[in-house]
């Protein structure tokens, strides 16, 4: 059976002020019927906050609509988490609780010691288990709100990934991205720019004694080392990106199975970018904006998602200079610029029995 999806379209219909996204953002949450999922319990927002001189995660004020409504349909409590790192500067990108209208809080705590560890039997790989944030399932609904982008490590990132790499501790982040492969460094090709250290997110990165260190501990295999290098000298084992999708998806089923029938899920697809938000930098749109999506079901909403970016027209020039990209118009846009099928987590999640990616879309003028 097909599940109904809201779709609010960018594009108006007339320069009426009702036709603007932030007015059609407002029926759509009204559509949304929140009271009969929200009223008298405890609500956790989850989405990136986003970091550095990245501005093209979701705008706050979509944001406050959102916790007004929350509001309005009778939530007991309300809060938005991520990681800890980006909730320390969410302010700059206009992320407090003044504006937003509810706390912002570290996913696993002020200290990181607030998880619960789940055993994986048997192991996937090197994967022995999940750490899974308490506050969050400590809530008794799961709104994930997600700005859908691109990204160079499993195609693209959205609703599953949010909740897979931001709904859990550091050190499970590192054992995620570690089932993609290892990274590999070429002596000889390196000239010791620092390019590499100097832009890790993580400082993971040092040379000693002319040799290149890598603080695994630290290191949650971003790729921000490998395509800053100009010398090509960083590279990672590209061949188990489905592993890596396999990996979110157990991770992402772990946690919504706890939420079992309250959870919520916001895909806004505006600002597509080729990369993810952590990268904290914004780069050009690559295609023009979409609209928001909602429902109740995260493989529908993630195949709708994908299937929308994949028919609208693709901007060329927003790549950077000399990205090389397949000129199969047949694949999907973001498996011609990362080589990695976006649909792979998808696919996995359905075949957990985490929705249906047949939908139908419900459009909200």
């Amino acid at each position: 059976m097909a599940s109904e999806l809201l779709f609010a379209p960018y594009a108006p219909k007339s320069m009426a002020p009702d036709q603007c996204i932030g007015a059609k953002f407002d029926r759509l949450l009204e559509a949304f019927e929140l009271k009969k999922s929200v009223e008298n319990r405890r609500v956790v927002i989850k989405m990136h906050l986003g970091g550095g001189n990245g501005f093209s995660t979701i705008h706050p004020f979509f944001v406050r609509k959102l916790v007004k409504a929350l509001k309005a349909a009778g939530a007991e409590s309300i809060f938005i988490t991520d990681l800890k790192r980006d909730v320390a500067t969410a302010i700059d990108r206009g992320y407090t609780e003044e504006v937003c209208g509810c706390p912002i809080l570290p996913v696993c705590g002020a200290d990181e010691s607030e998880f619960v560890s789940f055993p994986v039997e048997p192991p996937f790989k090197t994967m022995d288990k999940i750490e899974l944030s308490k506050p969050i399932l400590d809530s008794d609904v799961l709104l994930d709100f997600s700005h859908v982008k691109g990204h160079g490590v499993c195609g693209f990132g959205g609703a599953s990934k949010n909740l897979s790499m931001g709904a859990v501790t550091n050190a499970m982040r590192q054992l995620l991205h570690a089932q993609e492969g290892g990274l590999e460094w070429d002596d000889a090709k390196c000239s010791r720019c620092n390019k590499c250290v100097n832009n890790c997110p993580d400082k993971a990165m040092t040379f000693k004694d002319g040799k290149l260190k890598i603080f695994f501990h630290n290191c949650k295999y971003c790729r921000h080392c490998m395509l800053i290098c100009p010398q090509q000298a960083i590279r990672i084992d590209r061949g188990h990106y489905v592993d890596f999708q396999q990996a979110m998806a157990m991770t992402t089923a772990k946690l919504l199975t706890h939420f079992s029938g309250r959870q919520l899920y916001i895909n806004m697809l505006m600002d597509i970018t080729l990369f993810c938000d952590c990268w904290g930098m914004t780069t050009p749109a690559l295609v023009p904006d979409i609209g928001i999506l909602a429902g109740w079901d995260i493989v529908a909403i993630e195949q709708a998602s994908l299937d929308l970016i994949g028919k609208a027209p693709f901007m060329k020039e927003a790549l950077p200079p000399g990205w090389k990209y397949d000129d199969d118009d047949s694949k999907h846009l973001f498996e011609r610029l990362h080589g990695k099928n976006p649909y792979a987590v998808v696919r996995l999640l359905e075949e957990m029995g985490m929705g249906t990616s047949s939908y139908s879309l419900r459009e909200i003028n």
